[in-house]
């Protein structure tokens, strides 16, 4: 027997003298095809890391979503939603929605966040002064060369996806505690 390494799983492929009791093509063991073997494997294994990949972004997303369905709700000082915002407001009831409490304050959500080298769409994004954290919004991704964001961003303006417009900011992940 000669071992094949799939992905994670070894299987055990006949070389000459295995086959001689089995029907040609075949596996002595199995009696099925190596090669069927080896592609229901493959599209196991594909599928497993399909739901992996899936379930990795689907907070991301979803709080994306969030916040793209309230385009268009008018920016209220204190606003926390579900019909006017400010720019914590907007991020706050949007983890509330996806089980996650937050501050109502941009700097008060940064302590409930952590570091990431590669920003996910949903995550936040913090911008900051000489003052400290002043404004957050919720990442959008990337965009002809830009970064875009959901955000409630001033008196007299609605939730709206916008370019970011400094280098004075920090993108972070909420944190989710974990179940026992």
């Amino acid at each position: 027997m000669t071992a094949l390494v799939v992905g994670i799983a070894l299987l055990a492929v006949p070389t000459h003298s295995a086959t001689a009791t089995a029907p040609p093509g075949t596996s002595a063991q199995t009696g099925a095809h190596p090669a069927s073997i080896i592609k229901t494997i493959s599209a196991t294994t594909a599928t497993t890391e399909k739901k992996a990949k899936k379930k990795k972004k689907s907070r991301g997303i979803k709080a994306l979503r969030r916040a793209k369905s309230r385009a268009g709700a008018p920016y209220s000082y204190g606003g926390d939603g579900p019909h006017s915002f400010d720019c914590s407001g907007l991020t706050q009831w949007v983890y509330k929605k996806l089980g996650r409490k937050l501050p109502h304050s941009s700097s008060g959500q940064v302590g409930h966040t952590f570091k990431v080298k590669k920003p996910r769409k949903g995550d936040l994004v913090f911008f900051y002064g000489s003052g400290g954290v002043y404004h957050v919004g919720i990442y959008a991704g990337k965009y002809d060369g830009r970064r875009w964001i959901w955000h409630a961003p001033r008196s007299g303006e609605t939730v709206q996806k916008d370019p970011i417009w400094t280098d004075s900011h920090f993108i972070r992940r909420v944190k989710y505690s974990k179940k026992h």
